[in-house]
């Protein structure tokens, strides 16, 4: 009795020393999938939209997009390299160059909680333009490209020019991530502290010089007033979809992927797909081993507690 009393304080004594390196965040330098990624987010106007699926009406695409790169820093494995771009206009722009993702998240979560869509240094956007300058981009610093958008534009082509894309086919991996509801909503005018205070009309797309055929059915409206008598009805820069189909030709014209995603998780879950992996030696997390060592010693304990009461 005495000495399986001693057993099983060894056995549990053991247990507790396992666990001790866990507070001091052991890594051992190991070979398995790293990941290098451009990720580069739309911070245009329709990105204020309100229209995230199980979320509160003061959730944006916006806060969806930086809730969903955050968990997706948060997921990929030490070693990984990442930077991040702003997309606006027709073109994006890098924050900071390549950084290691364990050794530099709480910076680099700071950064993506912080951006804001009055970031944005021009008013219209053109989707393919940008998707053109990041891939050059990414292509320059050796990563592969997460391009996170709603495919919304201002103003609205009916198709797209894909020859510059097409050139480009292969440089690069990427994937085109979408964020949003698929059906139309308007989108919110923000006040200095990010509150709505209105939403964008069909007239005030007139006004901005986009239909240009319309612009009679203006004469007297105030801006920010809704055309009377459906006279503006063929305008719809004014609200905004997800435009899924679209990213999904923009994204086969550059050889990338499309996914719409739906929660942070599923966004991290596409930022370590292991098609994007390369395989190198990096320092690990070990933390786990130590924690599964200390388990089955506890269980171990348990199995010969049973086998002595009976």
């Amino acid at each position: 009795m005495l000495k399986a009393r001693w057993r099983r304080a060894a056995l549990l004594i053991g247990a507790a020393l396992v666990t001790l390196p866990c507070f001091f965040m052991p890594k051992l330098v190991l070979p398995g999938p790293t990941y290098r990624w451009l990720i580069v987010i739309d911070i245009t106007e329709s990105m204020n939209v309100r229209d995230i699926a199980g979320r509160g009406p003061e959730h944006s695409r916006l806060d969806a997009a930086k809730q969903s790169v955050v968990a997706a820093l948060r997921a990929l494995p030490c070693g990984s390299q990442v930077a991040i771009a702003l997309f606006a206009g027709v073109d994006t722009l890098n924050l900071f160059e390549p950084l290691e993702v364990c050794s530099h998240f709480d910076a680099m979560e700071q950064v993506v909680s912080r951006l804001d869509w009055r970031m944005g240094w021009i008013g219209d956007s053109r989707i393919e333009n940008g998707l053109t300058h990041a891939i050059g981009e990414a292509a320059r610093m050796k990563l592969n490209l997460l391009f996170v958008t709603d495919g919304d534009e201002t103003p609205r082509r009916s198709a797209a020019r894909l020859t510059g894309l097409q050139a480009l086919r292969g440089r690069i991996k990427g994937t085109l991530v979408g964020v949003g509801g698929e059906s139309l909503q308007p989108v919110p005018r923000l006040d200095e502290d990010n509150q709505i205070v209105g939403y964008w009309q069909a007239a005030d797309a007139v006004r901005e010089g986009f239909h240009p055929n319309n612009v009679a059915a203006l004469t007297g409206l105030e801006a920010g007033v809704a055309s009377p008598g459906g006279g503006l009805d063929d305008v719809d820069e004014h609200l905004s979809a997800m435009r899924g189909r679209y990213l999904m030709e923009l994204g086969t014209a550059a050889g990338f992927d499309f996914v719409h995603a739906r929660s942070p998780s599923e966004f991290a879950t596409t930022a370590t797909r292991p098609a994007a992996a390369d395989i190198s030696h990096a320092p690990r997390d070990v933390r786990p081993l130590f924690a599964l060592l200390a388990a089955l010693l506890v269980v171990l304990d348990r199995l010969l507690g049973a086998n002595r009461r009976r």
